[in-house]
């Protein structure tokens, strides 16, 4: 119920008599329900949960306190059981997710609730869910945990001739036998000349000696996500990419010394950014530095040069300079971030030196 009654403190600020939630993980926050179809109606008096038969029976076990389920067979009983609650709680102004309702669903609930003024809002719940309390933190805690030991595991498999995807194939099994979920995204596993675009997801590509590969996986514990990103060498690993992985390495711990609670989120990217600036590899580095991570492995807030807002305490979020060589390699270094009133905690092994198998 905290949760929602914090909702409902923004309603208020925010002049709304409703909100009405869609979202599966706006959903799953409010009222730890897990399935993929139902919606909330929460009102100042009222916390409607509304869903089909498929998932009755999961809603009664999983939904916290405060809610009346609906079980709807209809779209027609869907649209109706939210007029009802609107006539009965006098609803005049009602919040959407704006980021979640299509046109035709907005056509078909305002053909419904025709004397409801309709407000769409972009990030209401995502506003709440920027800072974790210490159960959602744990949550975190363990992703990591799940995602660190399978990596070190999944590396005993690396060797020359061994494709990318048999390698992302291998990891995501070893998240599995650690107790993830699923995977928090689809894993990056890019090696050699591949290295160099950030998104590289685990090819028919060989990985080859002399390569560096750039390693992107996240686990998922109780529905949190981790994410992380090592930077790895098989066999004999030049001078030069072992300098720009020690560079990318002080970039992030750079980064990651300023970061507490009241600064301001660009400061980290730019203490990165200059610090590869200074070392001639700036023009490398062609992303924000991080992201916030919770239910999904993106959101908010995020972290980059020309981001506004401040760090909170409670925030988790990841801290990833990387540099990509077109057509050469690229290195990424990724670490998940809890942020505290005095500084920040690092989850997840340090990075400082090269692995090279």
């Amino acid at each position: 119920m905290q949760r929602i009654d914090k909702l409902r403190e923004v309603l208020l600020r925010k002049r709304l008599d409703g909100l009405l939630v869609t979202s599966p993980v706006n959903n799953n926050y409010l009222s730890s329900f897990t399935g993929s179809t139902a919606a909330i109606l929460l009102t100042q008096k009222n916390a409607l949960f509304v869903t089909d038969s498929r998932y009755t029976e999961q809603a009664k076990k999983e939904l916290s306190g405060g809610f009346e389920l609906k079980e709807i067979k209809s779209s027609k009983e869907y649209y109706q059981s939210f007029l009802e609650l609107v006539k009965k709680d006098g609803i005049k102004t009602l919040g959407v997710e704006a980021k979640q309702m299509t046109i035709s669903q907005y056509e078909v609930l305002k053909k419904y609730l025709s004397k409801v003024k309709i407000s769409f809002e972009p990030s209401l719940i995502e506003s709440l869910r920027e800072t974790k309390d210490d159960e959602e933190i744990n949550k975190i805690r363990k992703a990591v945990e799940i995602a660190e030991t399978a990596f070190k595991r999944t590396l005993k498999k690396l060797k020359p001739d061994i494709l990318e995807i048999e390698l992302a194939a291998e990891l995501e099994y070893n998240m599995r036998l650690e107790g993830s979920e699923r995977q928090a995204f689809s894993t990056i596993i890019a090696s050699g000349e591949r290295g160099a675009m950030p998104h590289g997801l685990a090819s028919r590509k060989r990985i080859n000696k002399g390569e560096l590969i750039v390693m992107d996986f996240g686990a998922v514990y109780k529905g949190y996500c981790s994410d992380l990103t090592r930077t790895v060498g098989l066999g004999i690993i030049n001078g030069q990419k072992r300098k720009h992985y020690k560079v990318v390495y002080e970039a992030q711990q750079k980064a990651v010394s300023t970061i507490k609670s009241g600064v301001n989120l660009s400061v980290p990217d730019k203490k990165a950014r200059n610090y590869l600036k200074n070392n001639g590899m700036d023009k490398y580095f062609t992303h924000g530095l991080g992201h916030g991570i919770g239910l999904n492995v993106h959101e908010n807030p995020s972290i980059g040069s020309r981001i506004k807002g401040i760090f909170k305490a409670g925030m988790v979020v990841t801290v990833e300079p990387g540099v990509y060589y077109s057509g050469e390699y690229g290195i990424r270094i990724e670490n998940d971030v809890i942020v505290n009133e005095k500084g920040c905690e690092i989850l997840g092994a340090d990075q400082r030196r090269l692995v090279v198998l």
